[in-house]
């Protein structure tokens, strides 16, 4: 199950405070500007329909995922009364029931109209989800011709048709680290640029400030993502990563392309013997990992001594926390947060990759795919008037905003040409809140907070640059699991063991590895390798 869009646990609370989806380690957006201003509706939606109800159902629970969305929802139906004529009925799911209930409701064939597909690849071969293609780059549908270019639609195919519709904003969200720039300065010492940086600004809080953590832990894997770079490792190594589950905590199995590009020159697993990781590219093999896990260990005194134990124990105490791991869609909800407070509290944030530091145009790995995928059920008999609504909501920024930040003027309001805010006097713990990953996020339709940094407002208009990403040579491959289901199972049951250990730099690493290895082994990890060098070396071979 390929959950891109879920936050994972963090316990330090250092994300938004409005939910975004997990940064995916490489996307394109489609090559298109914003619109600008209103356009007329779609031809489908031209004239007054019969009045229909589109049975929907998103995951998430209130306060959590969304809220006060209702008003919304109305607002849309009385904008459209006279064209659409539809009425929307949303239920919502808690995630942790959402995977079952979802499975039932396609093999039940419950009155669904539109839903996120976790098992996107499984419902797609089970014939369980309509294709959808006839309605993209089709004039009779301009607000999803607009916002889906055709090579963002052909990117995000599964096995060859439309099964799903692509729904993501940036395909990045710039990962780094928060950090209280007061104390910095406190201490007489430049901004963060380096790892070292970070260790020598930990140290100060460590020494000098009692009562604060120095870094927030990220859930029981309190180093996530920190002392890794996959964008050089994909670009100029030609290595990846590959998990069970989407969830990147969990990769245990990498595999090497050759410099040609035309198959695979090895694949390892962690713990492997250096034997394995022979053919690897030297800086993003063997050394590579074993630096990620050696400096989490270097690190390890940071972090709260209870972290494997009780990894949300730092929740709501965002102000006692010097530094933590967090994406710049999440900068200002973090920031924010901490101000509440304590308004002399000063934000920086610093880029952990390093294209993401230099912002240079051509070095973000992408494969082509989205983060998040809405579907409908092939047994909906709505199925042209819910890809009307589709349609509304992309032909133009207003349709938009107005299911992504509430009702104008209410919700939020704009600030200059692409920013927004939320109203003086309006409470945002109150405020609508949408989980925009869910329906709303594309490439052509976006915003940016209003009030951020210079530095960071930077960052976000670098990662909405198309020229910012380029293809790796396993765009378009997609690992299909089937043939070794049972083997993944297992094998991530061995992650959740041993990656808190090594990704939070506790006991010792070789250690830890060697018994990980032997577990990995048992669990048949050798039988995925085989596999996944078979799936590659035939996608590489077919590949023109």
């Amino acid at each position: 199950m390929n959950k891109k869009f879920l936050v994972l646990p963090l316990a330090a609370t250092m994300l938004a405070a409005s939910i975004v989806g997990c940064s995916k380690e490489s996307s394109k957006p489609a090559e298109s500007t914003a619109p600008k201003g209103n356009t007329a509706e779609s031809t489908a939606s031209a004239k007054k329909k019969d009045p229909v109800t589109l049975n929907i159902r998103f995951f998430g629970t209130e306060n959590g995922h969304y809220r006060a969305v209702d008003p919304a929802f109305k607002e849309f139906e009385k904008r459209t009364k006279d064209t659409l004529n539809t009425n929307l009925n949303v239920v919502w799911t808690p995630p942790a029931d959402y995977g079952t209930k979802h499975q039932l409701w396609m093999t039940s064939g419950e009155d669904v109209d539109l839903f996120i597909p976790w098992e996107l690849n499984k419902f797609a071969k089970d014939g369980v989800l309509a294709d959808l293609g006839k309605y993209f780059n089709n004039p009779q549908y301009p607000g999803l011709q607009k916002a889906f270019s055709p090579e963002y639609i052909n990117d995000n195919k599964i096995f060859g048709k439309t099964y799903a519709i692509p729904i993501t904003n940036t395909f990045m969200d710039m990962e780094g680290v928060i950090y209280r720039k007061d104390l910095l300065k406190k201490y007489g010492m430049k901004d963060i640029s380096s790892y070292d940086d970070l260790y020598n600004y930990l140290e100060k809080v460590k020494e000098n400030e009692k009562d604060m953590v120095p870094y927030g832990n990220y859930g029981n894997t309190a180093f996530f993502k920190l002392f890794t770079d996959i964008n050089a490792q994909q670009l100029e190594g030609k290595v990846f990563p590959f998990t069970g589950i989407g969830n990147p905590k969990k990769n245990f199995v990498y595999a090497q392309i050759a410099d040609d590009g035309k198959s695979v020159a090895g694949v390892a697993a962690l713990g492997d013997p250096a034997s394995e990781w022979a053919n690897f590219n030297p800086k993003y093999g063997l050394d590579y990992l074993m630096n990620e896990f050696n400096q989490a260990k270097r690190f390890n005194k940071f972090i709260p001594a209870d972290t494997l134990a009780n990894p949300g124990g730092l929740a709501g105490k965002e102000e006692l926390v010097a530094a933590g791991y967090v994406t710049v869609g999440g900068f200002k909800g973090a920031a924010d947060k901490i101000k509440a407070k304590n308004p002399n509290a000063e934000l920086g944030f610093w880029p952990i990759f390093k294209n993401n530091q230099e912002m240079k145009p051509g070095t973000q790995s992408t494969d082509g795919k989205a983060w998040n995928f809405i579907a409908i059920p092939a047994s909906s008999k709505k199925i042209d008037r819910t890809m009307e609504f589709l349609d509304w909501i992309f032909s133009n920024q207003e349709n938009n905003d107005l299911f992504a930040y509430g009702i104008k003027g209410t919700n939020w309001e704009p600030v200059g040409t692409n920013q927004w805010k939320v109203p003086d006097g309006v409470d945002p713990a109150k405020n609508y809140a949408f989980p925009g990953y869910q329906l709303t996020w594309n490439p052509t339709l976006n915003r940016i907070p209003a009030g951020l940094p210079e530095q960071v407002q930077k960052y976000y208009e670098y990662q909405f640059k198309p020229d910012t990403f380029k293809k790796n040579v396993l765009a378009g491959f997609t690992f299909d699991q089937e043939p070794v289901k049972s083997e993944f199972a297992k094998c991530n049951t061995v992650m959740d063991k041993y990656l808190p250990f090594l990704l939070s730099g506790f006991g010792d690493v070789n250690e830890n590895l060697s018994k990980m290895n032997a577990d990995l082994k048992a669990s048949g990890v050798d039988k995925i390798k085989a596999e996944l060098t078979k799936q590659i070396n035939a996608f590489l071979a077919q590949k023109k």
